[in-house]
């Protein structure tokens, strides 16, 4: 009851001495001013009196109306990096030594992401929703002596003269996101985010390989499906230069709840004509990801300020955590061992 009376106290003593020409000059913004030599691409003019404590000067794209609609396609061209799919190794004597691994290496491929979303005038906050697609496959072969690493033999490692494998991955998201961009500084914009994110993962694995010693064939397939949901954080800053252009730097890191359901199948090494492996687990994990973009934009207003265009060229890293669950319950079967947390189903 004491700090409520002396917060009204403070509040009504502020308002008594506060001059209304001073509460006016805080207050006072210029939407779609641009000097002549520096043209801020967010077209605002800050000055020092109006980045008031704890409510900073608001640094969206403004065109002048109540609810302003804005939309983005990006084009990307990723490359898929994975670790655990080597396929083949190469070896003179499979039961001594070891030679040249063959490992699954993806070159870039062609990839897309749109945001639809719509930011307020009353308080400037932005609300994004954007979709990511990632769907490729690749293809590699070896026609030499080698040994397929995917392959379970009873005895010693034996030979293949032809190994073909193939990997595919479909990766789909979409980000529910709110933001608020600021003034941290005359040439630094600050927009913190938070969200929730979902989607799927799925991918494959296949390996076929012809044996040396009687030309049989040897294969196994693994597939995993998986969804995923957690929430989303992150930060977007730029630096902004002249005529328009800025550098940007943008992190989003989530915390996902993702359910793979992985199945392996191959067939048995001393009788091709039966299956040495056709199971199905279950498995839940919290896996983190991470994005991280930089790039150089350039944005101009036009048709009298009440539109806005912009173009970007930048850099992506997007990781996700221990998806690989393919050959680690490939390798635990291969050897007998259990496998936690995870339901397995047996079928012949």
């Amino acid at each position: 009851m004491r700090f409520l009376i002396f917060a009204l106290s403070i509040l009504a003593i502020t308002s008594t001495f506060a001059k209304e020409e001073e509460l006016d000059d805080l207050i006072t913004y210029h939407p779609y001013y641009v000097p002549q030599k520096k043209k801020y691409s967010q077209g605002h003019l800050i000055e020092n009196s109006q980045v008031m404590p704890g409510y900073n000067a608001p640094a969206k794209i403004d065109i002048g109306k109540e609810l302003d609609v804005f939309a983005t396609a990006t084009y990307l061209f990723y490359q898929p990096i994975e670790k655990g799919l080597v396929y083949a190794q190469s070896s003179d004597n499979p039961t001594v030594t070891i030679g040249k691994f063959f490992e699954m290496h993806s070159s870039y491929k062609s990839a897309f992401k749109v945001a639809l979303g719509f930011s307020t005038s009353s308080d400037s906050w932005a609300y994004t929703a954007e979709y990511t697609r990632v769907h490729f496959s690749k293809v590699k072969r070896i026609e030499q002596i080698a040994i397929n690493t995917w392959i379970h033999f009873a005895t010693a490692r034996e030979e293949m003269t032809d190994i073909r494998a193939k990997w595919g991955l479909k990766l789909d998201t979409l980000d529910l996101t709110f933001e608020r961009s600021f003034y941290g500084g005359t040439y630094l914009l600050l927009t913190p985010l938070f969200g929730v994110k979902g989607g799927y993962l799925d991918q494959s694995f296949n390996t076929d390989s012809t044996r040396r010693s009687d030309a049989e064939l040897l294969y196994s397939r693994s597939k995993t499906d998986s969804h995923f949901i957690g929430l989303i954080g992150g930060a977007k800053t730029k630096l902004l230069f002249f005529w328009g252009f800025n550098l940007f730097a943008d992190v989003k890191a989530s915390l996902l709840y993702q359910k793979f359901k992985v199945k392996n199948r191959q067939n048995s090494a001393t009788t091709p004509s039966a299956l040495f492996d056709n199971s199905t687990n279950t498995i839940r994990y919290i896996n983190p990801n991470l994005l991280i973009s930089t790039g150089l934009e350039w944005g101009a207003y036009f048709s009298n300020n009440t539109r806005h265009i912009s173009f970007l060229i930048g850099y992506d890293a997007n990781v996700f955590f221990n998806q690989n669950l393919m050959a680690e319950l490939k390798d635990l079967r291969i050897n007998g061992r259990k496998i936690g947390r995870a339901s397995c189903r047996e079928r012949v």
